[in-house]
C-alpha cells in the first residue's frame, strides 16, 4: 500500500542539525556504524537513487520508519524499526520523526515481530508510558521472552552498613569492619507498560556480600538523631546519559519504620539525573517510600523544586513544560 505520490515534495536542509522534509514527513539525520543497523534486515534495498529519492521511497511505504543512505554507492536501505545511533559512526542514517503515524515499536516484542531481529541489544522504541518519546531500551532474551532494561551510563552503587558493624548500645562507631556489602547495577529492569523498575532484578548487577534493592541502603551506626555520628550506608542513583530521570514526585525516607532511622544529606542534581543520600539508624533502612521508582522522559520536566516534608522525608515538585 502506497500513498499518493503526487504530494508536493520540498526540502529543508540545515547544516549542523541536519533535517529533511518530504511532504509532511520529517527526517532527522544521525550518524551510525554499519553493524548497528543490521542492513540484512531491510524491508527494501535500492541502488542508483539520490538521497531525496530514497527518502521519498520511505515516505511512500507505510512500514518505513528509518533509512540508511550511502552517497558513495547511492544505495538506499529502508527499515521498519529504529536502530541505534552512534555519533562516531560513518553511515548516514535517517529516522522519521513524526513516527506516531507509523508502526514504530513500543516494546521489545514489537521490535522482534516487526523486524525479525532476535539479537539482544540496544534499540530505540516508543513506549506508551513516555508519551511515545523515543527511548533507548536494552532488549534481553529477544529470541524468547523479551525483558526490558535501561542501560546505565554511570555507576549506580548501593552500600550497606549492616549488622556485622552494629554499634553496641546505640553508640557510634568511628569506623567500620571492611568490606561493606554493596551492589553495583549496570542495567535496571523495567516494566515497559509503566516504566516502573524491578529493584530486585540482579541480571546485570554485581552484588558483593548483599542483595540491596536498587535505590535502597542501610546503616547500623547509632540512632539518626545522634550527632556527630559518621554514616556509612549510602546510595548513588545516576541516570545521566539515558534521557530518563526518576519521577520527581518520588518520596525518599526510612523504609523499615525503625524510630532510630532516618535519611541523611539527601541531594538531587539540578537536571534530576543524579540522586545521592546517606542512611542513618540503629539499624535503619532507607529508600523510596512512595512506591516503586518510575522512570520518566527527562524532556517532560523543566524545573525541579525540593520540599521538606519533615526531617526524614523529601518530596520533589515539578513544573511541566
Amino acid at each position: 500500500m502506497k500513498r499518493n505520490s503526487t504530494l508536493l515534495f520540498f526540502i529543508s536542509l540545515w547544516i549542523g542539525n541536519l533535517s529533511l522534509k518530504i511532504g509532511v514527513y520529517n527526517f532527522i539525520h544521525l550518524k551510525t556504524r554499519l553493524d548497528l543497523i543490521e542492513p540484512g534486515l531491510t524491508i527494501r534495498s535500492e541502488f542508483g537513487l539520490t538521497m531525496i529519492q530514497c527518502a521519498t521511497s520511505c515516505a511512500e511505504d507505510l512500514r518505513c520508519v528509518s533509512l540508511s543512505y550511502s552517497r558513495t554507492t547511492q544505495s538506499c536501505k529502508l527499515f521498519d524499526v529504529i536502530y541505534d545511533s552512534d555519533e562516531n559512526g560513518n553511515v548516514d542514517y535517517w529516522i522519521v520523526t513524526n513516527g506516531s503515524s507509523r508502526s514504530v515499536p513500543k516494546t521489545c516484542p514489537e521490535v522482534a515481530s516487526c523486524s525479525g531481529i532476535t539479537t539482544d541489544g540496544e534499540y530505540w522504541i516508543y513506549p506508551t508510558a513516555t508519551n511515545g518519546r523515543r527511548t533507548k531500551i536494552y532488549c534481553h532474551n529477544l529470541d524468547s521472552v523479551p525483558v526490558h532494561y535501561v542501560t546505565l551510563k554511570n555507576t549506580n552503587r548501593f552500600i550497606g552498613h549492616s549488622y556485622t558493624n552494629l554499634a553496641v548500645l546505640e553508640q557510634c562507631r568511628s569506623d567500620f569492619k571492611a568490606p561493606l556489602p554493596n551492589v553495583d547495577f549496570v542495567k535496571i529492569q523495567i516494566n515497559i507498560e509503566d516504566m516502573k523498575i524491578n529493584g530486585t532484578d540482579y541480571t546485570f548487577a554485581s552484588p558483593s556480600g548483599s542483595y540491596l534493592k536498587y535505590g535502597h541502603t542501610e546503616d547500623c551506626n547509632g540512632a539518626a538523631d545522634r550527632n556527630p555520628c559518621p554514616r556509612f550506608g549510602n546510595a548513588t542513583i545516576d541516570t545521566g546519559g539515558t534521557g530518563l530521570i526518576f519521577d520527581p514526585t518520588s518520596v525518599f525516607g526510612k523504609t523499615d519504620g525503625n524510630s532510630f532511622a532516618a535519611i541523611k544529606d539527601f541531594s538531587r542534581s539540578s537536571d534530576g539525573t543524579r540522586i545521592f543520600f546517606w542512611c542513618a539508624g540503629w539499624c535503619g533502612k532507607c529508600g523510596p517510600t512512595s512506591g516503586p521508582l518510575q522512570l520518566k522522559s527527562a524532556n517532560e520536566f523543566s524545573e525541579i523544586m525540593v520540599l521538606f516534608l519533615n526531617k526524614n522525608e523529601f518530596l520533589f515538585v515539578l513544573n511541566m513544560n
